[in-house]
């Protein structure tokens, strides 16, 4: 077993969690803790310079500079005393002492060093505090907001504003402001995300390492069952330390049936994107390989299956497809190892590690879903997952309740934040894999296959992953038709938040604009369940990015998403596969 990753991460309020940069000595090295305030402070008021007093009282003149001889300074003669008045007894009356004069500046015989040069003023013994800076104004967009027309007739157009660019706020206060009255003000998580998002930096794939991946995996297929759309970004760790992407997805179809998988690679493990990849193909070709055999030497499978789930014939078929499932994991364990065995001997893997290849090296989790059509019964999904990750099912006609189910449970190890790999001895027999297969026969027209870095960035998933189906609809890549909208509707369109732009990773000086289903609900008056029943305007507001994103293709606009999106103390690969079912 191997630390792999924890589910839902607690951020405190004043953390930023930035990316570790210990092999690259030019990337920024960040404080683990951002104060929640930052304070300009003018310079303290400097003590009054010593001035000299003589013996009346006054104040003398500065000594003369040491350079000049004592007879080359003339002092201006005295002012002669008046006498001093006499009282009515005849004794004189002592005046009251004189203000002390300013004493003058004594006058140089030599020549100045600057010809006709004016002499510069006297300095003031005191300096006086500096006035207090004011805070910078905030700063305004000038672009144009674009209009498009409103989907009510008779409604006014609605105003989209400009999308927001995330950057953090500072507060500049007075260096005299008493911190009772005016106490620290925490950091919004925008702020936060918009400060720690501009300093991941991007470094390419290394070529002098065996088996590089591409950056980008992107597939959008028609197949009778569904349309299948996935992608595959590299995380943000991994371009920061310029490393390779982990993950993996692979897809098959046969007949109307239609068969996914997706793998994580250990992060700790130099090359357990082989496993990954191995072991996505070989499940996917397993299971279609099998499923094209039983539906030939059994054919009444496909007709038991759409019976009562409590008739034995259709339990019994149920368990027939669940074992081809299971079988497929192993034939990818098994493949898994092939590779390893293929590569074991290799120089090239040995001068990376330092050590020969180990088995381990190609550590991977797997979830292998397979979607048959049940009839009026609606679809049977069955679903086997070895490690963390996420599969789930949504029902978009259902109510909100019972929208969503999940197909799979991450699996962790003896040790909180750890997880089993398919390498693991414990996933090589069938019976280690009964508790990991899970069955649903109904309806449903979503399904969501992902690893762990987007399943914990919705996390805890019973409730968070219908914001992520949110995000989807927000964001352009599951398709509706928003058609025309009620009152009500209208109402919620108007208050939607416009799009929040962060920087982009791959390049700092472009803006991503993407709707957050998180700041949309933060909407008075909008919960999940009002945002589930008006689901018609998020296909509307997607209309706001069409502008300034020409992606027409659903694969691009996914990959454009999972590669921007920003969520704090999220840095992993991202891999998610969803497939828009048809009617059974």
């Amino acid at each position: 077993m191997d630390r792999h990753t924890q589910h839902g991460r607690v951020v405190p309020a004043g953390e930023i969690h930035s990316a570790p940069d210990q092999q690259a000595p030019d990337a920024p090295v960040l404080s683990p803790l951002l104060p929640e305030t930052l304070q300009l402070n003018t310079p303290a008021a400097q003590p009054p310079l010593p001035v000299p007093e003589d013996a009346q009282g006054g104040v003398s003149a500065p000594p003369a500079p040491e350079m000049l001889a004592a007879e080359e300074i003339h002092s201006p003669p005295e002012a002669p005393m008046p006498p001093a008045p006499y009282s009515q007894a005849g004794i004189p009356e002592t005046p009251p002492p004189a203000p002390p004069e300013e004493a003058p500046s004594p006058v140089l015989d030599v020549p100045s060093p600057v010809l006709d040069a004016p002499a510069p003023a006297p300095l003031s013994p005191v300096l006086e505090p500096l006035p207090p800076i004011p805070a910078p104004p905030s700063p305004v967009l000038e672009k144009a907001d674009p209009v498009i027309p409103s989907p009510v007739v008779g409604e006014a157009p609605r105003e989209i504003p400009s999308p927001i660019v995330a950057n953090p706020a500072l507060e500049v206060r007075a260096p005299n402001d008493d911190p009772a009255q005016f106490p620290p003000k925490p950091l919004s998580n925008e702020a936060v995300t918009g400060h720690t998002a501009a300093l991941w930096k991007y470094r390419p794939i290394p070529r002098d390492q065996p088996d590089p991946f591409p950056e980008y995996l992107t597939l959008c297929q028609n197949f009778p069952a569904g349309r299948f759309i996935g992608a595959r970004v590299r995380g943000k760790k991994h371009k920061h330390e310029g490393t390779n992407c982990d993950d993996w997805f692979s897809v098959s179809g046969f007949q109307n049936l239609l068969f996914i998988a997706v793998s994580d690679g250990a992060g700790s493990r130099k090359f357990s994107r082989i496993g990954a990849q191995a072991s996505c193909r070989a499940a996917v070709g397993c299971m279609a390989k099998s499923f094209s055999e039983l539906w030939t030497q059994q054919p009444d499978l496909a007709a038991d299956i759409c019976l009562d789930i409590q008739d034995p014939r259709c339990m019994n078929a149920c368990g027939v497809l669940a074992r081809a499932v299971q079988e497929a994991v192993l034939k990818a364990r098994d493949a898994v190892e092939a590779a390893f065995y293929t590569r074991a001997a290799d120089p090239a893997y040995e001068a990376v590690l330092g050590r020969t290849l180990d088995f381990r090296d190609l550590s991977a989790t797997l979830l292998a879903a397979a979607v048959i059509p049940a009839g009026n019964a609606g679809r049977l999904v069955i679903s086997c997952q070895v490690g963390d990750g996420m599969i789930a099912l949504v029902d978009s006609k259902a109510p909100f309740a019972s929208s969503l189910k999940l197909m799979g449970v991450p699996d962790s190890g003896e040790f909180s934040g750890e997880t089993e790999f398919l390498t693991s001895p414990k996933m090589a027999s069938l019976d280690a894999l009964q508790n990991r297969t899970m069955l649903s026969l109904g309806r449903s027209d979503t399904l969501l296959i992902m690893t762990d870095g987007v399943a914990d960035d919705y996390f805890p998933n019973e409730t968070e992953l219908r914001r992520l189906y949110f995000d989807l609809l927000a964001n352009g890549i599951l398709e509706r038709d928003a058609g025309p909208l009620s009152a009500e509707q209208l109402r919620i369109y108007k208050s939607l938040p416009a799009p929040l732009s962060y920087p982009s990773v791959n390049d700092q000086s472009v803006q991503v604009p993407l709707h957050y289903t998180r700041r949309i609900l933060e909407t008075p008056g909008l919960t999940p369940e009002v945002l589930w029943e008006n689901r018609s305007v998020l296909a509307l507001a997607r209309q706001e990015l069409e502008g300034q994103t020409a992606l027409e293709d659903p694969a691009e606009r996914l990959r454009r998403w999972l590669d921007n999106y920003v969520e704090r103390g999220s840095f992993d690969d991202r891999t998610l596969a969803v497939v828009e079912l048809k009617e059974a």
